[in-house]
């Protein structure tokens, strides 16, 4: 592709700093002051334009009758221009048919009076009329409207124009008529009068005495902001005016083609071939096409091809961004888009800048220059300092700087283009770009922008002072500091102290023991002195780098003196980056403190502000995490090197997950790629490792085992609890001992003694009958006895089951085996239970009967007590049925065999009542149904806890069976309440042993929360309750 420089060639008026004004003033058209020649030359003939040329000459030539024409566009947008080109093809016939084709030729209309007037000629002496007969040659017809000023009349208009074809052109009349204002003229003054003046000329213009008089204005109101409210009623009533007579024309379209059409013409004399435009435009598609693939833009590649193929040699971004701002108050539209795009262009020849460059683009606007700078104040004045701190300071603006550091122009250029998107400041203007729009537009064959968005704009976001972004992310300038500047301005306030301690916090929350498995304590850039390391501790120090060979020697010396050599690890690095480690924690501390003040503000997370401080946040954190990164980047760890202590080195390479940091983790698989941290703490392995390095005698203190490990640099770091888990285990299992005093024994132990479980498996309350489970520990064979200790000539019990209603029996276990010696023998010993019933005697009295059991022989002995007082001390003996004396309220018994006493049951006896059954149930009360519930079927065992769960009951005194090939059993204490739930767990495990089989389950009693659950179930089962069995 060849260059701007080899295809395009600038008119001198370009290089020529006193040309790049082109406005040319009307007076100048009267005094045939414009060369014709160097006027066309650089003219280009817009519709608006054509449409004046041909309805004008048409007029002139009588053709039309329409005679007045307004000129509509805002401040600079060709109207004078236009004027002047009619008015010189209206003097030079001989131009007529270069410039416009179709227009009359000298035979038709040779000779066109033209009349001109620009209203920032105010000292006119004798008004407009004065001068437009001035003009004509004829200042004496109208003498009599100069002395006092008066306005003529519309016959006076008609003998001044008739006779020949005459253009009348009127530019700027508001200034005029607003400094008229100020001349009074009789009762009135000289604004009212001209105004007056102009409307006799516009209706004298259309009578058809002057069919070849053309009158052409421009704008009355739209283009003259500065109008004083006093003048404003003039103009309006002079634009009504006009309006009535007038065809509103628009000299330019600004959002056409035309626009390119325009500037071309005006700064180029030479432009390419279209062969060669079209090979740049497919250059600049390509590098869109390669952009839209790495998903950093969304713009057309064909479609941007089809704009340069239009608006080359300038890039389709100039005529989007002037677009936003040619409405500002003031703005000159054409004519200061022309002259800025002559400065532009200029330079790029000069500094040679356009042998490289394939476009004039917006970017390539240097706003170091003075001139252009100066250009820029007319667009926008309230940018400068936006300009100066972000964007063009001589090399000392926040892009440039960045431009410097990373080799390339992307910060500028995104600043420049961002800059010219910035300028409108009209209400609802369109400002900024997206970052996919300033990727379209600063895409260019050879240009690399992969590292645009990631790198270039993103660092500028956290340091440009006054780069914003909208709520749709668009990026643009205005001149208020962001929070860029607000975190520059907090952070240089900090002093070292405080950066120092912001930067410790981070460093804590970033490598905090969440498990603490493999160390247990950070400290982060500690003093030496504050470094206590304990024995059941290990700790991280996070140490400031050493610039130089290996670790800080005071860190060394420190380690080599500690007597827990095994307990501290060292994180370090040798690079000299901690200052700018300590920067990135004044920031990151800056704007934690800004989003805290707006939370404290309730500033909704929604708004604008606070999004692009949380992402400012989210952005100098990730510099931060990156700083960290470089800064601490070797873990020293102990060990054991020959017959050496020694300190080793580690590569630590810190890896995030977007800004999420887990330090811990990153330190133990350091240290588990260095062998120095294991997670194989459990079995034979572990506990050899312990029993070789640690517990090196038969007979230790556990702590001195633990102590050991904290000085022998060779042990490996593993989960805290490690070594207690160990040691608890082994305990548990038998193959260490511990005692109270805290020695721990890993000698091999004695053989165990037999010994005999008892447990009860079922009794029966009448007889007092127990089935008993006997269980030998350490041995196989189990013996009971009766009335003396058990031996091996006693009884031996078979199956493991023993029946009994013996108030004590013996049993004694063996190891046939000689394995085990015997141990003593183990006595259980039988309860005594108490029933009573309360019937009447053959002479009407209450009777009380009292039964215990067991009762063999008849040895239990029953006392009891009718006035309250202890059975057991001063109770009678029971030997029959009892009559009981009126209103005795209760009754206290108790029984006792061979030693064994039963507990004192208090009989409460009911007076107010003649019949003698069981106190009715009380349904609000707690009830205990003691009743042997049996069930061998697995569904009527399921359907039992069903039953249990329906009314919130828990049963006691449980066995669970499971039979079949193989079988499981599980018998519980008479004191274990289960609910259904816990029942249910209990029986799936036991089902789960054999793998299935017949469910069986037995219940001693089911205990109630209230008497009406116990009465639901016995209605819903259909049975009665027997006498005795509730207990509530």
């Amino acid at each position: 592709m060849k260059s701007l420089k080899s295809l395009c060639v600038p008119r001198d008026s370009v290089f020529d700093a006193s040309k790049r004004d082109t406005v040319l003033n009307l007076s100048r058209l009267i005094d045939n002051k414009i060369d014709a020649d160097s006027f066309f030359a650089e003219n280009y003939v817009t519709d608006g334009m054509r449409t004046l040329l041909q309805e004008a000459f048409r007029r002139l030539t009588g053709e039309s009758e329409q005679a007045v024409f307004k000129l509509t566009q805002a401040m600079g947008g060709g109207k004078t221009h236009n004027l002047i080109t009619l008015g010189l093809l209206a003097k030079h016939a001989e131009k007529r048919a270069s410039v416009l084709k179709g227009l009359p030729p000298s035979s038709e209309l040779p000779e066109v009076r033209v009349v001109a007037f620009s209203g920032r000629e105010s000292d006119i002496p004798h008004g407009i009329w004065g001068e437009i007969a001035q003009q004509l040659g004829k200042h004496e017809a109208f003498k009599d409207y100069y002395q006092p000023l008066k306005a003529p009349g519309r016959s006076a208009w008609v003998n001044l124009l008739k006779g020949q074809p005459t253009l009348i052109l009127l530019d700027e009349l508001p200034p005029y008529l607003d400094n008229a204002k100020a001349t009074s003229v009789g009762n009135s003054d000289l604004a009212k009068v001209t105004s007056t003046a102009l409307t006799n000329l516009f209706e004298a213009v259309a009578e058809d005495e002057l069919p070849q008089v053309c009158v052409v204005l421009t704008d009355l109101v739209g283009t003259y902001a500065e109008a004083s409210d006093q003048i404003k009623h003039v103009l309006d009533q002079l634009q009504d005016e006009a309006q009535r007579h007038a065809m509103d024309l628009t000299p330019v379209r600004i959002n056409t083609d035309e626009f390119y059409q325009i500037i071309r013409k005006r700064l180029f004399k030479e432009l390419p071939k279209e062969q060669d435009i079209t090979e740049i435009a497919q250059g600049y598609a390509k590098a869109i096409r390669e952009a839209k693939q790495m998903d950093i833009t969304a713009q057309s590649p064909e479609q941007f091809a089809q704009l340069i193929q239009a608006s080359y040699p300038f890039h389709p971004a100039i005529k989007d961004l002037y677009a936003r701002f040619r409405q500002n108050p003031g703005f000159q539209q054409t004519r200061a888009l022309i002259r800025l795009m002559r400065i532009i262009a200029s330079r790029l020849w000069e500094s040679g800048q356009a042998d490289s460059r394939y476009l004039i683009s917006v970017h390539d606007i240097d706003l170091n220059d003075a001139e252009t700078l100066s250009e820029i104040r007319q667009i926008n004045p309230n940018l400068e300092n936006a300009i100066s701190h972000d964007i063009a300071n001589q090399g000392n603006s926040v892009a440039e700087v960045m431009d410097q550091n990373i080799g390339s122009n992307d910060a500028t250029d995104a600043c420049r283009l961002l800059f010219m998107a910035s300028l409108a400041n009209v209400p609802n203007a369109v400002l900024g770009l997206s970052i996919a729009e300033l990727v379209a537009y600063l895409c260019a064959p050879g240009r690399n922008l992969a590292k645009l968005k990631g790198e270039v704009l993103e660092k500028l976001a956290t340091a440009a002072w006054y780069l914003h972004s909208n709520r749709d992310g668009k990026l643009f300038f205005k001149n208020t500091e962001n929070l860029n500047a607000k975190l520059e301005s907090l952070a240089k306030a900090y002093v070292r102290e405080q950066s120092l301690k912001e930067l410790r916090e981070r460093l804590d929350t970033l490598f905090a023991p969440s498990t603490s498995w493999c160390y247990q304590s950070v400290l982060a850039l500690p003093a030496i002195d504050e470094i206590d390391l304990v024995v059941d501790k290990v700790t991280l120090v996070i140490s400031e780098p050493y610039v130089g060979q290996g670790l800080n020697p005071q860190l060394r010396a420190f380690w080599d003196q500690t007597t827990f050599k095994n307990r501290v690890c060292f994180l370090t690095g040798s690079r000299n980056t901690f200052e700018s480690l300590l920067e990135s924690a004044k920031r990151l501390k800056a704007v934690q403190h800004i989003i805290e003040e707006m939370n404290a503000e309730k500033v909704p997370a929604t708004d604008p502000q606070y999004k692009q401080a949380d992402e400012l946040k989210d952005r100098i954190l990730q510099q931060f995490l990156s700083a960290v990164k470089e800064t601490f980047s070797t873990l020293w760890y102990p060990t054991r090197q020959g017959s050496s202590d020694e300190l080793a080195s580690a590569d630590f390479l810190m890896k995030f997950e977007g800004n999420k940091y887990n330090g811990e983790d990153q330190i133990i698989q350091a240290l588990k790629d260095k062998m120095k941290f294991t997670e194989e703490v459990t079995g034979d392995t572990f506990r050899k490792k312990i029993e070789a390095r640690l517990f090196t005698q038969p007979q230790m203190l556990w702590s001195e085992v633990k102590k050991r490990a904290a000085m022998n640099p060779q042990w490996q770091w593993h989960r805290r609890d490690a070594l207690d888990a160990m040691k608890d285990d082994l305990v548990h299992r038998e193959v260490w001992r511990e005692d109270a005093g805290g020695y721990v024994d890993r000698s091999p132990p004695p053989p165990k003694t037999t010994s005999v479980q008892h447990r009860e498996l079922s009794r029966d309350d009448d007889t007092g009958e127990v089935i008993l489970k006997v269980t030998p520990v350490h041995g196989d064979t189990v013996y009971a006895e009766v009335g003396g200790e058990a031996t091996t000539a006693s009884f031996k019990v078979k199956n493991g089951e023993y029946r009994t209603s013996e108030m004590e029996v013996s049993f004694l276990a063996v190891d046939s085996t000689g394995t085990h010696p015997t141990g003593p023998a183990v006595t259980w010993k039988n309860r005594v239970t108490l029933k009573h019933r309360i019937f009447s005697g053959r002479n009407g009295d209450r009777m009380l009967e009292l039964k215990a059991a067991p009762n063999k022989h008849g040895k239990t002995e029953i006392r009891y007590t009718t006035d309250g007082s202890s059975p057991m001390i001063s109770g009678g003996t029971y030997d029959e049925p009892i009559a009981l004396k009126p209103g005795t309220p209760f009754v206290l018994a108790y029984a006792v065999c061979d030693g064994i006493e039963s507990e004192v049951e208090q009989i409460t006896l009911d007076w107010s009542k003649d019949d003698l059954e069981d106190e009715p149930i009380d349904p609000g009360k707690p009830a205990i149904w003691k009743r042997r519930h049996e069930y061998y079927i697995t569904q009527e065992s399921y359907d039992f806890v069903e039953r249990l769960k329906k009314h919130e009951a828990c049963a006691s005194g449980i066995r669970i069976n499971v039979t079949g090939d193989r079988w499981a059993e599980l018998s519980l204490h008479e004191k274990v309440e289960l609910s259904a739930i816990d029942l249910r767990e209990a029986i799936e495990v036991v089902r789960k042993l054999p793998g299935g089989g017949q469910l069986g389950i037995e219940a001693n009693m089911i205990h109630f929360p209230t008497g009406q659950g116990l009465l639901d179930w016995v209605n819903e089962i259909k049975t009665e309750i027997k006498p005795g069995e509730v207990v509530q």
